[in-house]
């Protein structure tokens, strides 16, 4: 039974999946089991899965440990990836990092997404 009280994570995935969207560049499509993959040109940045309130993001595997170690994220379901919960507020601006992260290094770019967060933590994957 749903609870009005709690709100619908589902919600939260959309919430990305719109915010990702307005990214220049950045393609957010729906498959036809519901999940929605999030590309930039020919890469793929990542899957949200809107009833599983997750997202998973490809990594390259020092990325993938670091993220883990510090608790940014968890393993991967069999995949050199990872996955972040979403289900409030601070998961939405966990998984934009980790998609951010990504969305730079597929671009190339030193710089975070956001000029709003000029001290993103992490740096660039191959300041790791």
């Amino acid at each position: 039974m749903y609870d009005p009280c709690v709100p619908d994570p589902s919600a939260f995935v959309d919430e990305v999946a719109n915010e990702l969207a307005s990214w220049p560049g950045v393609r957010v499509q729906r498959r036809a089991d519901g999940a929605a993959v999030v590309s930039y040109e020919r890469s793929e940045l990542g899957v949200l899965h809107p009833e599983r309130a997750v997202a998973e993001i490809p990594v390259l595997e020092r990325e993938h440990d670091v993220l883990i170690e510090h608790g940014e994220a968890e393993p991967g379901d069999g995949s050199a990836g990872v996955t972040h919960s979403i289900r409030g507020p601070s998961d939405i601006t966990a998984v934009l990092e980790l998609f951010d992260r990504r969305y730079r290094d597929v671009r190339g770019d030193d710089e975070p997404r956001s000029s709003e967060d000029p001290d993103y933590p992490h740096g660039r994957l191959d300041q790791l």
